[in-house]
């Protein structure tokens, strides 16, 4: 069974032809620096999960960097809120493989039926946190089958962060398999592009300093609109477990604001997560 394209000619375009223009359009801007300094194995990274036209400027500089190190994951896990409400608090996929009009890149079966969670296609059906993602790796990876493991995470804590790595942990080691680890999110959500700095980087602090509790307090005790911050505290969760002194780094941060003006803006942020060594 596919899942076929929902959000196709909304949040990006309905060709091969028009989503390949745009994102080489976008990427040929060289809006942030190309050059990431320093740090270890690449564990994964936040991505933003907005349409292409806004978030792509945040989104292509990983993928970037990856090509430019020559890094050639098989699968990449796809952690992602669920913005519908429906379906499981963590759930799987059931379907084979995902299409879209650039092709059909299968999800990768032997990783997920490793993991004690749900495949409830009622999770993804309708949510584009996780959609959004995938032409960006065929736009990079047009050369090879990459795979993905979407997981669409709608109980959003610390406790169920931390389970969800280690299960994620365990798996992959148990597999032998080359994988990065993508937390889809975008931050603050229609606040001025001061104000949303300012929340955003009471996130941010804390991401810093690997306190995944703290990063759950600060989201709910200031309200701030952080869409994705159980995929992000996973994907700390699980960069712990690769190495305790973990390394991440804010690499592009930016807002919709930059694309059309306007005084309410949603805003982007990539961080990339590195092992220190």
């Amino acid at each position: 069974m596919i899942r076929q394209a929902v959000f196709e000619g909304r949040f990006y375009p309905a060709t091969r032809k028009e989503i390949f223009d745009q994102l080489n359009s976008i990427e040929q801007q060289h809006r942030y620096d190309e050059t990431i300094d320093g740090g270890g194995r690449i564990i994964g990274a936040v991505l933003p999960h907005a349409g292409h036209v806004y978030s792509g400027y945040q989104t292509i500089p990983f993928f970037q960097h990856l090509r430019a190190q020559g890094i050639r994951p098989e699968t990449f896990i796809i952690l992602h809120p669920n913005h519908t409400g429906a379906g499981a608090e963590v759930a799987l996929d059931s379907h084979d493989a995902w299409q879209n009009a650039a092709g059909t890149v299968p999800i990768d079966t032997e990783l997920s039926v490793a993991l004690p969670y749900p495949a409830d296609r009622s999770a993804h059906a309708n949510e584009h946190s996780a959609e959004v993602i995938v032409p960006y790796i065929q736009y990079f990876y047009q050369d090879r089958e990459v795979k993905i493991l979407p997981l669409c995470i709608r109980k959003q804590t610390s406790l169920v962060a931390g389970k969800l790595a280690r299960d994620l942990h365990a798996a992959v080691r148990a597999s032998g398999k080359v994988v990065l680890v993508i937390a889809s999110s975008d931050f603050s959500h229609f606040l001025s592009p001061e104000t949303g700095n300012q929340q955003d980087q009471l996130v941010l602090d804390q991401v810093e300093s690997r306190d995944i509790d703290a990063v759950e307090q600060a989201v709910i005790r200031n309200r701030i609109s952080v869409c994705g911050y159980g995929p992000v505290m996973t994907l700390m969760a699980y960069a712990g477990m690769e190495d305790r002194n973990y390394v991440s780094k804010v690499i592009a941060r930016g807002h919709s604001g930059e694309v059309f003006p306007s005084r309410e803006v949603v805003d982007y942020i990539s961080i990339l997560f590195q092992t220190k060594e």
